[in-house]
């Protein structure tokens, strides 16, 4: 599979990996389901785009802690998408953890290593 392949299917797991999160399990919250996918459009783009930068950044961290800092930076940018968008919120630090790791597990199934 091609990098641009994958780089879509990254993107369109996590936007609909939100809306999953948000209506099917009940542990992100959102006004409306289009915010639910504009939210998730909004971390699709950050995974793309920003998450390999601060991933390269924080290669040393994630030496010493086996790659936990990954997870900080899923977290980190699930709150982000919270902040930008007005009808998005996360309710809890444990539920934006496990959002990030129903994100990246629909990642890693759908489009493989990224």
């Amino acid at each position: 599979m091609s990098r641009t392949t994958r780089y879509w299917f990254v993107f369109l797991c996590c936007v609909l990996a939100i809306p999953t999160c948000v209506y099917g399990l009940g542990i992100l919250w959102a006004h409306e389901p289009f915010d639910a996918l504009l939210a998730g459009a909004l971390l699709g783009l950050a995974h793309v785009i920003l998450r390999p930068v601060l991933r390269l950044a924080t290669k040393p961290i994630g030496c010493l802690t086996f790659g936990l800092s990954s997870f900080a930076i899923d977290v980190g940018l699930i709150y982000a998408c919270a902040y930008a968008l007005d009808g998005f919120a996360v309710t809890s630090l444990a539920h934006a953890l496990f959002a990030a790791i129903l994100v990246n597990a629909a990642c890693l199934i759908v489009g493989g290593r990224h």
